[in-house]
């Protein structure tokens, strides 16, 4: 009884002291055309993974839809048609200025995707652990592996009533994660062989990949997106 009233008084004096305060939203540092619609268009993309752009336009198209109301490259593609558009190919200032009208949008995103670099290391296999099979001594062996993924794009909003460019950045994203594998026991004197070694692997090149590519995103919207903090109202 007396615990629960203790924790009941504690529960109290944290909701009196938290009363003093709110949450206050801090406008973003880059204003999106005086208003809060973007259309995210198709990215170029001059890297050998096709399936790269599309990734990072998907990532923008998320992480922006979380202040503004984002029009994606699929709905705009009609847009881009009709003004004679290719995929990734960016608009000169009066195309931006019409195609703000055709989609009813403040911004657009515009950019390109430069760079991509997936690397997967190993190490030399090393002893681990001391063990005995039938009174013969030996080490249990095992070997490492970095998994890393780099992404880099530029990034560019235009403002669809004046044409400009508003906002624009090159950006890098990196993901990175280490794993390791056991091989086997070995008898004390002896190693595993290249033949004991197995090849390395990907598997985890889509855990890296997706935050190289969050990472990377989240620099380019930084500025575009709101920031909050904490002050005490009197």
């Amino acid at each position: 009884m007396k615990r629960r009233l203790g924790l009941l008084v504690l529960v109290a004096l944290l909701l009196t002291g938290c009363a003093g305060y709110e949450r206050e939203m801090i406008p973003p540092k880059v204003t999106v055309g005086g208003g809060n619609t973007v259309a995210v268009l198709f990215l170029d993309n001059f890297t050998g993974d096709y399936a790269l752009s599309h990734e990072v336009e998907q990532q923008i198209t998320r992480t922006l839809s979380e202040y503004y109301r984002v029009i994606g490259p699929d709905e705009a593609e009609w847009a881009l048609v009709r003004l004679g558009l290719l995929r990734g190919q960016s608009p000169n200032r009066d195309e931006a200025i019409r195609l703000g009208q055709m989609l009813g949008v403040d911004a657009l995103v515009i950019g390109e995707v430069s760079g991509y670099f997936a690397p997967v290391t190993q190490t030399q296999p090393y002893p681990t652990k001391e063990r005995y099979e039938r009174d013969v001594k030996g080490y249990e062996w095992e070997i490492g592996q970095n998994t890393k993924a780099m992404v880099s794009f530029l990034g560019r909003v235009m403002d669809t009533r004046s044409g400009n460019v508003i906002h624009s950045v090159r950006v890098e994203g990196e993901g990175s994660t280490d794993s390791k594998k056991t091989i086997g026991w070995f008898r004390d004197g002896t190693a595993p062989s290249s033949w004991n070694t197995p090849s390395p692997h990907r598997n985890d090149i889509p855990y890296v990949r997706e935050s190289a590519i969050r990472q990377a995103v989240g620099k380019f919207t930084q500025d575009l997106m709101p920031t909050y903090r904490w002050h005490k109202v009197d």
